[in-house]
């Protein structure tokens, strides 16, 4: 699996923007989609999806799934990046700001969800899970490389598949 590192304050800059976090979102979700599709379901100009597009195409976190000739017109879809975005642990502003904005993200959509992330059929919907686990540094390294594995398996829509939303943070105390 890819890892970006948002290095600098340009890079952070670009990845917090909030209209372009509900597009990473929704390429997550959805899968491929035109600047057109994404500026529809955002309810926001095309041009705009467009230059926000490019925006995450040049950090490296969107990239051109393919083209097609639709109606005469080359339409570009666009699809995330298999690549998990790092804002590493250095303390500052901005990556706090990042940080903080990606948890309050997940945790408003796992409340505006709650009511309905029963389990259904037996199938799970959703948790949150917290706690605290003790690891040797080699089982710590065991476990970061586990979930990264599974997630990098997973990452990519398919058929029978629904999204799952996640945020891990592990740290050691």
């Amino acid at each position: 699996m890819n890892t970006i590192l948002l290095s600098d304050d340009r890079d952070l800059k670009i990845f917090m923007h909030p209209l372009r976090q509900k597009m990473l979102n929704l390429l997550a979700i959805k899968g491929m989609m035109t600047a057109k599709q994404v500026a529809d379901t955002l309810a926001i100009t095309s041009s705009s999806a467009k230059h926000h597009i490019l925006k995450l195409v040049e950090l490296g976190a969107v990239e051109v799934d393919h083209t097609e000739l639709v109606h005469g017109i080359t339409a570009i879809y666009y699809r995330r990046t298999d690549a998990t975005i790092s804002i590493g642990v250095a303390e500052g502003g901005a990556k706090e700001a990042v940080a903080q904005n990606l948890l309050k993200e997940v945790q408003e959509g796992f409340f505006s969800k709650a009511s309905t992330l029963e389990t259904v059929q037996g199938s799970f919907m959703g948790d949150m899970l917290t706690g605290v686990v003790h690891l040797t540094p080699i089982e710590s390294e065991e476990l970061i490389a586990l979930i990264r594995s599974y997630i990098a398996g997973h990452e990519q829509k398919k058929e029978g598949t629904v999204p799952f939303v996640y945020s891990l943070v592990a740290y050691h105390a």
